[in-house]
């Protein structure tokens, strides 16, 4: 039989906690902002002159690591995997435009 999850630290508390009203925002936008938004800033990353574009790709990134930060309790091995894999992208993104 598995064991049952272990409670979250207070840590993971504080940030969902804090997250909450965030989430509770993005829930009321239309739904493709966020994707759309999430590939202009990618684009802007890529072809606009290097200290906006890391700053671009540096808001994505942290975007999909606090996502990913709040998701990671519930998700399983696959959409674990996916969201790390999209971090090293990003980051890797990031290394070669520098």
């Amino acid at each position: 039989m598995p064991s049952p999850p272990a409670p979250p630290d207070r840590l993971r508390t504080q940030v969902e906690r804090v997250s909450r009203p965030a989430l509770i925002r993005l829930q009321r936008v239309p739904k493709l902002l966020v994707p759309l938004g999430t590939v202009a800033l990618v684009l802007i990353g890529v072809l606009a002159p290097l200290p906006v574009g890391l700053t671009a790709l540096a808001v994505v990134w942290l975007f999909v690591a606090w996502i990913a930060y709040l998701s990671w309790p519930v998700v399983g091995t696959g959409g674990r995997v996916l969201r790390v894999f999209m971090l090293l992208l990003l980051a890797g993104l990031a290394v070669t435009i520098f």
